[in-house]
């Protein structure tokens, strides 16, 4: 009979090594983050100092989410050919490149085109860093670790306006948004070497045919009772996919692609990824005056997502993916009707500063952390390369529209209504759309292996 106390110490080895993969999986998601919440802070000062129009205003914006457009499929190509952890590396190194000219840059043509290239960088990361937690996590955690990625971009979406204040207190406004972009090389240096240090997807050995080595792992994520049962799924399910584009199109799968797809709108067009990087300008169109209390503010409003996304944590392994969604997309359609009303009836002070951090709450619970999750766990081994890079490309793709677009509908409703709430109640109108796509297609993963979700579309 086996000994419980020899058991126990092992089991919590395991646990520590599990979130010690997870931890530093999940840095990619800081960097993401931290890169995609600088520019709220900067875009203050690159108006100025670029005499920016509203339209170049929100290119120079989303210009990092259109380099993410094309990272999805190298990711992909990249994930499948050197694997999801090396793949980290690459999408750290177009980072760095994309910091060190951005603090540079002369103009805001080459501005643009860097934060392109680092969003490139991100883009890459979005794909390989998700699929290599859903990979590598236990059933039973998997959305707990799955929302570490989510709370790391949260994270470092709190600490870019933070460092960005920080910043201005040593700076001249005229160069501090330069620092800004070049802090990030702080977290990219410790980010590239605990990528070495990591083991690679037993999903991906296994594709490979390296099924000791992908035994290896299993044993110390699962421990050796589990490991070969989970070694023999994944082997049966690679056996019956064919691994191209044309089996994304097959009955089932296909429904999967469309859950991931209107996972991917929704996760942009409900309210907070759009107005996320105009935070301190809204402060501005409402009447704050100082920047940097307007910057202190926005970290503030990210701080409060943190503590929601930790709270989602616990919670997404036990009341599951599709309650938690139904109840965020009804939560976050009344706090931005609220918005748009607070904005209408021209309401300062503390009670905007409120309202726009309850926009966090639904965000971070379940509108942000559950695509990410989602889009890496509903599809088949073999495939999930190319399933995620294209759910995610379409992601990048409505952040940058998303982003492009939201000063143009806050503009329209300024000249029309006399205030941006209008932006507001477009909004409202998406988050109970997305409340009846969770109520009548999202499916449940709750608990259940990915090979167990996989060959639940060959039946669907």
């Amino acid at each position: 009979m086996p000994n419980p106390s020899a058991q126990e110490p092992s089991a919590r080895r395991r646990s520590v090594y599990i979130f010690a993969i997870a931890f530093t999986a999940a840095i990619g998601g800081f960097l993401f983050g931290y890169d995609i919440s600088l520019i709220g802070a900067a875009n203050l000062y690159l108006k100025e100092q670029f005499n920016l129009t509203e339209e170049m205003l929100g290119f120079s914006t989303a210009s990092a989410a259109l380099g993410c457009v094309f990272g999805p499929f190298l990711g992909a190509w990249l994930c499948d050919r050197i694997g999801r952890e090396r793949t980290m590396i690459v999408a750290a190194l177009l980072l760095a490149l994309g910091a060190i000219i951005t603090a540079l840059a002369p103009s805001i043509l080459l501005f643009n085109l860097f934060r392109i290239i680092g969003g490139v960088g991100v883009g890459i990361c979005s794909v390989a860093s998700p699929m290599y937690l859903a990979e590598i996590a236990p059933p039973k955690i998997r959305g707990k670790l799955g929302v570490t990625y989510q709370l790391a971009i949260v994270v470092g979406a709190t600490a870019a306006p933070l460092a960005a204040y920080g910043i201005l207190q040593v700076f001249p406004e005229t160069v501090a948004w330069r620092w800004m972009f070049g802090s990030q090389m702080l977290v990219i240096l410790l980010f590239t070497p605990l990528l070495l240090l990591i083991p690679s997807s037993p999903r991906w050995l296994a594709e490979k045919g390296r099924f000791d080595e992908a035994l290896d792992v299993l044993n110390k994520v699962h421990g050796p009772e589990i490991a070969l049962t989970e070694l023999e799924e994944i082997k049966a399910s690679l056996q019956t996919e064919e691994g191209g584009f044309r089996e994304l199109l097959q009955p089932g799968i296909r429904f999967a692609l469309l859950i991931g797809l209107m996972l991917a709108f929704f996760n942009n067009w409900t309210g907070w990824s759009a107005m996320a990087s105009y935070i301190p300008i809204l402060f501005e169109m409402a009447g704050v005056e100082d920047r940097h209390i307007a910057i202190l503010q926005f970290s503030i409003t990210y701080l409060a997502m943190a503590v929601v996304t930790i709270g989602s944590m616990f919670l997404i392994d036990r009341i599951g993916r599709r309650p938690l969604w139904i109840i965020a997309s009804l939560t976050m359609a009344l706090v931005t009707a609220t918005t748009g009303a607070v904005f209408a009836f021209q309401i300062h002070g503390p009670i905007l500063l409120l309202v726009i951090t309850l926009c966090t709450v639904p965000h971070g619970l379940a509108l942000g952390a559950l695509p990410w999750l989602m889009m890496s766990e509903i599809f088949p081994n073999r495939i999930r390369a190319k399933a995620v890079a294209l759910t995610t490309t379409f992601l990048w793709l409505m952040i940058f529209a998303a982003a492009q677009t939201f000063p143009l509908l806050t503009g329209f409703s300024q000249r029309t209504i006399g205030s941006p709430a209008g932006a507001f109640w477009f909004a409202t109108v998406i988050c109970l759309a997305a409340a009846l796509f969770g109520w009548k297609m999202l499916p449940e993963t709750k608990g259940r292996s990915l090979e167990k979700i996989a060959d639940s579309w060959q039946r669907h």
